[in-house]
C-alpha cells in the first residue's frame, strides 16, 4: 500500500516563482511533481525536497512513499510518479530490461553493516553458518563478493529476509549473522544482540547504494523542473550533512525507532551528492557484481543510463 503526505502547497502569486519558471516555459513547465521515496533516513532529504522546491522554484512537491525500492523504480518509469529517490541496484535492473530511467545524482552512500552473533569473531567463522540477507539487494551482492574473495561461498547458508525481520531473529538467536540496512543494524548493534563483523565497502562498487532518478521523456519535456529539483536535492543534502537531525527525527517517526538507535545509525550513512568520476565508477562496478551474482542478464547503455551533468 502506498502512503501519502502532502508537504507544500503551490504560492499564490506567479511573482514569486523564480526566472527558471519564465513566461516563456511557464506553461510548459509543471507547476506540481510527485516525488518516489521510502520511510528511512537514507532518504530523509527526499522529505526536505519540498521545502526547497517551494523557496527555490515555487514548485509544489508531494512525497509519495513505496514499500520497496523495486516499485519505486515502476512507478517513475511509468510515469505515475515524476521523479524520485531509488536504490541504484534496482533501476539499473529494470533498465537492463528496457525500461527507461536515468540516474541525474548521488543521494547518499553506504547504510548497510554486516553484524554476527557473539560467537563469531570473525567473517571465517561464518564457515557453516546462518546470514540474513535481502534477496538481490546491494548487501546480497556485497556479501556474495565478500564470501567469494574469501573462499566461503558455498559454505554459507544465507537466509533471504526483509530487513525489519531480521533483528528480532537476531535476538532469537535463529541467525548466526545478518547483513542489515540501517537503522536496523545500529538497533542489533546496540541491543547487544549482534556485533560489528565487517564494514561491507571494500567492493568494487564500494559505498555506492541511492540516486535520484527519472525517465529520459521527463527529463527532455521538463528541463527547467529537473534542473529545479536537481539544486533542490542538492540544498536538501547540504543542510542533512550540516545538521542531521532531521534524518534522525525521519527514523524516529517512520520507524519507531530510539533516538539513540537513529543517530548511530546515521554514523553509517553518507549523505552526498558527488556525482563526478567516481560516482560512475561506482555504479558500472554495482552493475558489474550483478552480471556476476546473477541478479541482473543484461546492462544498461551507462551513457544513456547515467547523466549528471543537469545540475
Amino acid at each position: 500500500m502506498i502512503s501519502r503526505r502532502r508537504f507544500a502547497t503551490v504560492t499564490a502569486s506567479v511573482l514569486a516563482a523564480p526566472a527558471i519558471l519564465s513566461r516563456a516555459t511557464r506553461a510548459a513547465e509543471p507547476k506540481s511533481i510527485k516525488i518516489g521515496n521510502i520511510l528511512a533516513g537514507t532518504t530523509a532529504a527526499g522529505y526536505l525536497l519540498p521545502k526547497f522546491l517551494k523557496e527555490q522554484a515555487g514548485i509544489e512537491a508531494e512525497v509519495i512513499n513505496f514499500p520497496n525500492i523495486t516499485q519505486r523504480m515502476q512507478a517513475i518509469a511509468s510515469g505515475d510518479i515524476q521523479i524520485g529517490y531509488g536504490g541504484i541496484n534496482a533501476a539499473i535492473g529494470l533498465a537492463g530490461r528496457g525500461v527507461p530511467l536515468v540516474v541525474l545524482s548521488n543521494a547518499t552512500d553506504g547504510g548497510w553493516y554486516l553484524l554476527g552473533n557473539p560467537k563469531i569473531t570473525s567473517l571465517a567463522d561464518l564457515k557453516g553458518r546462518k546470514v540474513a540477507v535481502q534477496a538481490a539487494s546491494i548487501s546480497h551482492m556485497s556479501l556474495a563478493w565478500k564470501l567469494q574473495n574469501i573462499g566461503i561461498a558455498k559454505d554459507v547458508e544465507l537466509v533471504f529476509m526483509n530487513n525489519p525481520d531480521m533483528p528480532v531473529a537476531m535476538q532469537r538467536g535463529d541467525l548466526d549473522g545478518a547483513i542489515i540496512f540501517e537503522p536496523h543494524a545500529a538497533y542489533v548493534a546496540l541491543n547487544g544482540w549482534g556485533k560489528p563483523l565487517w564494514a561491507p565497502y571494500d567492493t568494487p562498487m564500494g559505498k555506492t547504494n541511492l540516486g535520484l532518478i527519472a525517465t529520459p521523456d521527463f527529463i527532455q519535456k521538463f528541463p527547467e523542473t529537473t534542473k529545479a529539483v536537481l539544486k533542490a536535492h542538492k540544498s536538501a543534502t547540504a543542510e542533512l550533512i550540516k545538521d542531521p537531525s532531521f534524518a534522525a527525527e525521519s527514523i524516529v517517526k517512520s520507524l519507531n525507532m530510539p533516538i539513540g538507535v537513529a543517530k548511530e545509525s546515521l554514523k553509517n550513512t553518507f549523505f552526498s551528492t558527488e556525482s563526478g568520476p567516481e560516482f560512475r565508477k561506482g555504479i558500472e562496478a554495482m552493475g558489474a557484481m550483478m552480471l556476476e551474482a546473477k541478479m541482473a542478464e543484461k546492462l544498461p547503455d551507462w551513457d544513456k543510463f547515467i547523466n549528471t551533468t543537469l545540475g
